[in-house]
């Protein structure tokens, strides 16, 4: 019984490790789909791949008060979107959803468009 119990906790931690460890990091290249903004200090856009840890898991958006540049960021967005590029960005830790289930990009200062 004590193996089974420890097979158990152990499997429990590597779930919760995986889930974790995937919070952090550059999303995987993707089309952006969609771009537009909530008010004036919200931008949001959607993608093609699931990128996001929210409810809508194609959906991410950022403060234009966060962003040291936002105008670049929401200028590559567009760009992106209207030329079919697929882009990564980096999203960080703690995972915030905000508006319509869309995870919030606590700094839009890290992107990268390709091919």
């Amino acid at each position: 019984m004590k193996l089974a119990s420890f097979k158990f906790a152990f499997g429990i931690s590597l779930l919760l490790f995986n889930a974790f460890a995937f919070a952090e990091g550059w999303t995987v290249a993707t089309r952006i789909t969609s771009v537009g903004q909530y008010g004036s200090n919200s931008t949001f856009f959607t993608t093609e791949a699931n990128v996001s840890q929210c409810g809508d898991k194609k959906k991410l958006f950022f403060l234009t008060s966060d962003a040291t540049d936002p105008d670049k960021f929401y200028s590559t967005l567009l760009m992106a979107y209207a030329s079919g590029k697929r882009m990564k960005v980096y999203l960080h830790d703690p995972v915030v959803c905000g508006p319509e289930n869309a995870q919030k990009i606590n700094a839009a200062n890290f992107f990268y468009v390709f091919d």
